[in-house]
């Protein structure tokens, strides 16, 4: 089985957590191809801009993960029941209209340019929730591959990809997550892939040894756009 691996919501602040995951991918599972995704609207400083750029050099790929990673005041029913379920209040997608995701979109993808990094080619939702954007409104935009909850998009084109997530801070819900991951992992033996979706306390959470479990059962790992 091939796995992507993928470690969320990196921001200033949580540097050195992240670069903690980055050694264990490596020295541990001897994991190489890593993707990590940056939050771009928030208050980065040079010198972490200028850590993310070795990262690159270093052959790690950066993603753009929406801006601010925070949804507004204004929720939908369905946006509530989502946040209660699984997002908290971080699906940023969810509170806007296609037009505000698309700008926001744009801007995320400008801000890498904008300060001297590799271009993304992947962008991925806060709570992999693209929201009210059309298809064919991601086909105007710069990036080439886009995550959902499901799986992939590119050209217009979607694939299922099952996911593993583990970011769970009661027991109740680390146990629902956990039966949901066991469904995912036996999909992904039919699918031949597999996402696996590390965020920046998963090793101090409930589900710590879950991770390292499927980590150690990971087999190849790819990057997105080697999919097609």
């Amino acid at each position: 089985m091939k796995s992507y691996i993928s470690i969320h919501d990196v921001t200033p602040h949580n540097m050195n957590n992240i670069e903690n995951i980055i050694q264990i991918l490596k020295n541990q599972f001897n994991i190489y191809k890593i993707c990590i995704l940056v939050i771009p609207g928030l208050e980065w400083k040079k010198g972490q801009i200028k850590k993310l750029r070795i990262w690159q050099y270093d052959g790690i790929e950066i993603a753009a993960h929406g801006w601010n990673h925070k949804a507004g005041p204004t929720k939908s029913l369905y946006h509530r029941i989502h946040s209660t379920i699984m997002s908290a209040d971080c699906a940023e997608h969810l509170s806007k209209d296609s037009k505000k995701i698309f700008d926001m979109m744009k801007n995320s993808y400008d801000w890498f340019k904008q300060n001297g990094l590799q271009i993304p080619r992947l962008y991925v939702p806060p709570a992999w929730a693209l929201g009210k954007i059309k298809i064919d409104d991601l086909s105007r935009l710069n990036f080439t591959h886009y995550e959902c909850t499901t799986g992939v998009i590119c050209n217009k084109k979607y694939r299922f990809v099952p996911l593993l997530g583990f970011e769970e801070r009661t027991l109740l819900k680390a146990l629902i997550r956990r039966f949901f991951n066991s469904l995912n992992y036996l999909m992904a033996l039919f699918t031949g892939i597999i996402r696996i979706a590390i965020h920046p306390d998963d090793f101090n959470l409930y589900l710590k040894k879950d991770v390292f479990k499927y980590l150690s059962k990971s087999g190849n790992s790819i990057l997105l756009h080697e999919l097609s």
